[in-house]
């Protein structure tokens, strides 16, 4: 008898471990992004159109281009000037959905600095909070 009630706990606890422990997922679709974000540090937001566009609005310039996804990554293509890169800039990044309703972005592969540098807004920790 207790084998018959020790597996089923042992595969219960086994799930909820494995529940506890998965923490933010990634964004996959624009579904996930679209809308207006602006950053909890500084004055930057971003605005992800349903069209696959995307405006970045700082106070010193404004940038415009396309993304998409491919799984989990968020691939932009910049349609203007970006810092000393030309048009056409790639960045590929991974979205953190995070718990309290914000994003985080982390870069993994970016040819534009200044994009990179906006998107994390000088610090790992930067986080973009819905525009209402």
């Amino acid at each position: 008898m207790n084998k018959l009630v020790a597996g089923p706990t042992a595969v219960a606890l086994f799930l909820l471990a494995g529940c506890a422990a998965q923490g933010p997922s990634l964004a996959s679709s624009a579904e996930d992004i679209v809308g207006t974000w602006k950053t909890t540090i500084g004055a930057t937001e971003i605005q992800f159109n349903g069209d696959s566009t995307y405006v970045v609005t700082t106070p010193a310039f404004v940038a415009r281009g396309e993304y998409r996804f491919e799984g989990t990554r968020l691939l932009l293509k910049a349609l203007d000037q970006c810092d000393i890169i030309a048009v056409g800039a790639l960045g590929i990044y991974e979205i953190q959905l995070l718990e309290n309703g914000k994003l985080k972005f982390t870069p993994i592969e970016e040819e534009c600095s200044t994009r990179v540098g906006r998107m994390q807004v000088q610090t790992i920790a930067a986080e973009w909070e819905p525009v209402p």
